[in-house]
């Protein structure tokens, strides 16, 4: 099964400096999957970008997933993508990107088990949170435990996930969280993504 007990999403917003080390220091701290989500810039530095961090995950052996844009993923031979319900539908993703693995953005029961019946390799559950970089409406940790006694895929939780939610999310029954602004809102990124990966593996043991 896919390790994506930590999947750091890394949107544009927090891009400060250089790209390389950020991504350098999220593989260091542990990190066992990447996603890159550019929503404004043109695809031109998206792909200069994307480039830059399959270069990196590819070294360190870390899972770099492109949000939405196939066409960056397939460029760069990305790992994966993640699709939302805004996206290309999951029977046209699978045509195309049938060789890679395909994420899915669900909130209730009957779309997750429909996304893998689709093709979806791993779902993103959420918003559990309040969170800086999604407006979706909050969902109870309780669709964690419902979806996942209902697919056979990884399921992830995501939205204003904090340190101090991890244990409170895999409790729930999630394979691993999605972290974004609490990582990147820290003085220290390599030291927070490590406090992430100690945090897990003492909830897991």
């Amino acid at each position: 099964m896919l390790d994506l007990s930590l999947y750091i999403i890394l949107d544009e917003k927090y891009i400060s400096g250089k790209l390389s080390t950020m991504v350098t220091d999220i593989c260091k701290g542990g990190a066992t999957a990447i996603q890159l989500r550019e929503k404004t810039k043109g695809t031109s530095k998206f792909l200069e970008d994307a480039l830059i961090t399959r270069e990196i995950t590819k070294k360190f052996n870390v899972l770099f997933i492109v949000n939405d844009r196939i066409d960056i993923a397939l460029a760069v031979e990305a790992d994966g993508v993640q699709l939302g319900n805004e996206d290309i539908p999951l029977d046209y993703a699978k045509k195309i990107y049938s060789d890679r693995i395909i994420g899915y953005s669900v909130s209730q029961i009957d779309k997750a088990i429909v996304a893998e019946k689709e093709g979806a390799m791993y779902l993103g559950v959420g918003c559990l949170f309040p969170s800086t970089t999604k407006s979706k409406a909050l969902i109870p940790l309780s669709i964690i435990t419902d979806i996942k006694k209902a697919v056979n895929i990884p399921v992830l939780g995501i939205g204003g996930i904090t340190l101090e939610r991890v244990q409170d999310v895999l409790s729930a029954g999630a394979d691993g969280i999605c972290v974004s602004s609490d990582i990147f809102n820290h003085p220290n990124l390599l030291e927070r993504v490590q406090e992430f990966k100690s945090k897990i593996q003492s909830v897991k043991i």
